[in-house]
This record gives C-alpha cells, sequence and structure tokens, in this order.
C-alpha cells in the first residue's frame, strides 16, 4: 500500500532484505530477473510464465510436486522438468516444439539476456 503511494517503502524494505544473503545469491537473484524478463519478451504472450518462491508454502509444495530439487527448476505443462541453467537450452528447444505444434509463433533469433546485471543494493 505504502509503495502504490509512491513512498518506496516496500523497495526499501526488499533490499534490506536482500543485503541479507551473500554476495553469489545476489547476483543469482539478478542473472533469474533479467533472465525472465528477456524470456517474456522473446517469447510474448504465446508463454505463460509463473514464478514460485521455493521458500514460500505453495512454492515448497510445487517443488515437492514436481520434484524440483535444483533451481532454478522449469516445468512445462505441468509434467517436463528442466533443472538448472544447463537444461535451459532443452527448454528452449522443447518450447519451440511445443509452440509449432500448436500452431503458434516461434519467435525469431536465437534467446540472448542482454540486459547488464547491476544493482545498488544499499538503497
Amino acid at each position: 500500500m505504502a509503495n502504490q503511494a509512491g513512498l518506496g517503502l516496500s523497495d526499501k524494505v526488499h533490499n534490506e532484505e536482500l543485503n541479507e544473503y551473500p554476495e553469489d545469491w545476489k547476483q543469482d537473484y539478478l542473472y533469474l530477473n533479467a533472465w525472465l524478463r528477456a524470456f517474456v519478451r522473446h517469447y510474448g504472450p504465446a508463454v505463460r510464465v509463473r514464478l514460485l518462491d521455493p521458500q514460500s508454502l505453495v512454492g515448497f509444495w510445487k517443488s515437492l510436486r514436481y520434484r524440483v530439487w535444483r533451481y532454478p527448476g522449469f516445468v512445462l505443462e505441468g509434467r517436463e522438468r528442466f533443472l538448472g541453467w544447463e537444461a535451459e537450452p532443452a527448454l528452449h528447444r522443447r518450447l519451440q516444439e511445443l509452440l509449432r505444434a500448436r500452431g503458434l509463433p516461434v519467435p525469431e533469433g536465437e534467446f540472448r539476456v542482454v540486459e547488464k546485471v547491476a544493482w545498488n543494493w544499499d538503497e
């Protein structure tokens, strides 16, 4: 509510919470954030993304349900799992196969995260 009023309190609390994590975790968070933005831009409205925090109750349940023990974990259509960044190329290949099979547009070009990952954690 305070953030909606333009006070920026939510962002400040969020940054303070993030400062409690080790630097490598912060960088992983930033990369995932940039990756998600690039993913949504690349695939557009043909793909729906649902991000879950594995520490939340719903995220914990979904991790158990889909047997996601490594992160990031991607689940396509509730059946196919892609675990860790090394599975990303297979995720894109399978996603493009699914789009073609449904007659939906497949994005041109290679998927790339082009945003520079930088954050001032002390704000």
